[in-house]
C-alpha cells in the first residue's frame, strides 16, 4: 500500500515541480502542464486547487494573460531552502581543466577562471579578492567575466531590466565588491530578490562561494535571474572555486 500524502507534502511537491518548470520554460505553468510532464497522481482540478492554495499564501502568482502561474520570490526562497538541505555542491564535471592556467599569474588565472565559471554555468561571474601582504597590492579587486551570457535570459529582453542590471554592473560594481566579501561564505549562500540590497537588480539571485588562502580572502559569485537553475548553479561554483583555492594556494 502506497504512503499517504499528507496536504502539505503535496503542496510542496506541486510547488517543487512549478518552479523547476518555470525554470526550464520561462513561461507561466498550468495545471494541465504539471500533470502531463510530471504524470502526477492528482487530477487538474485537484492541481488547480493546490495552486490556488499556494498563491493564497504568497509563494507563486498568476498572470493575467495567462491560466498559468509563475513563482513569487518568497516561492524561491522556499524552494532554495530545500534545495540547501541537499548536498548540492556536489562535485560538477568542468569541462575544462584550471591547472592548465596557474601559471600564467594569479590575475590572469583569475580572469580564465571567471570565463569557464560563466561558460558552465551559463550566468555572469564575479568575484572579489583582498590580500593583505604586497603581492596584490594589498587592496580590494573585482573582477567579472561572462555579460555576453545575460543576453541569453529571456527575462532581459525587457529594455528596462537589462538597462538596470548593466547600470549595477557598471555603477555599482564597487557596492558588488563589499556584497560579494560580505556574503563569504566556503559553502554555498543564495541570495534571493531584495537580499541582494540592490535595487536594480532585485529581480534577479547571486549564488556566492569563498575561501581563505593564509592573507588571501576571495568570494566567487553568479549572477542571473531569479529564474536561475540554482542546483546547477551552486555546484558549478563549488566546484570551480574549489580549483581556484588551489591555484591560489600554489601562488602564496
Amino acid at each position: 500500500m502506497g504512503r499517504i500524502i499528507n496536504s502539505r507534502e503535496r503542496e510542496t511537491e506541486i510547488l517543487d515541480c512549478l518552479i523547476e518548470s518555470y525554470i526550464q520554460e520561462s513561461k507561466p505553468i498550468s495545471s494541465a502542464y504539471l500533470q502531463k510532464r510530471y504524470s502526477l497522481p492528482y487530477s487538474s482540478a485537484t492541481i488547480r486547487n493546490v495552486m490556488v492554495s499556494l498563491e493564497d499564501r504568497g509563494l507563486i502568482s498568476h498572470v493575467h494573460t495567462s491560466s498559468g502561474r509563475v513563482p513569487t520570490q518568497e516561492g524561491f526562497r522556499r524552494y532554495v531552502g530545500r534545495l540547501m538541505d541537499e548536498d548540492i555542491t556536489k562535485g560538477y564535471p568542468v569541462a575544462s581543466n584550471l591547472s592548465l592556467i596557474a601559471e600564467s599569474g594569479i590575475e590572469e588565472a583569475i580572469h580564465h577562471t571567471l570565463d569557464i565559471l560563466a561558460q558552465e554555468s551559463g550566468y555572469t561571474s564575479l568575484v572579489a579578492f583582498t590580500e593583505k601582504s604586497s603581492g596584490l597590492g594589498g587592496e580590494e579587486k573585482v573582477f567579472m567575466q561572462g555579460t555576453r551570457f545575460i543576453f541569453n535570459q529571456p527575462e532581459f529582453g525587457d529594455i528596462m531590466r537589462l538597462r538596470n542590471l548593466f547600470y549595477a554592473l557598471e555603477v555599482r560594481i564597487s557596492e558588488l565588491q563589499d556584497l560579494l566579501l560580505r556574503s563569504f561564505d566556503e559553502r554555498v549562500r543564495i541570495l534571493i530578490g531584495d537580499e541582494i540590497g540592490l535595487d536594480e537588480i532585485e529581480d534577479c539571485s547571486l549564488v556566492v562561494s569563498g575561501a581563505r588562502k593564509q592573507d588571501v580572502t576571495f568570494s566567487l559569485g553568479l549572477l542571473g535571474p531569479m529564474r536561475m537553475n540554482y542546483s546547477k548553479a551552486s555546484s558549478c561554483l563549488y566546484t570551480i572555486k574549489n580549483q581556484l583555492e588551489k591555484i591560489i594556494e600554489d601562488f602564496v
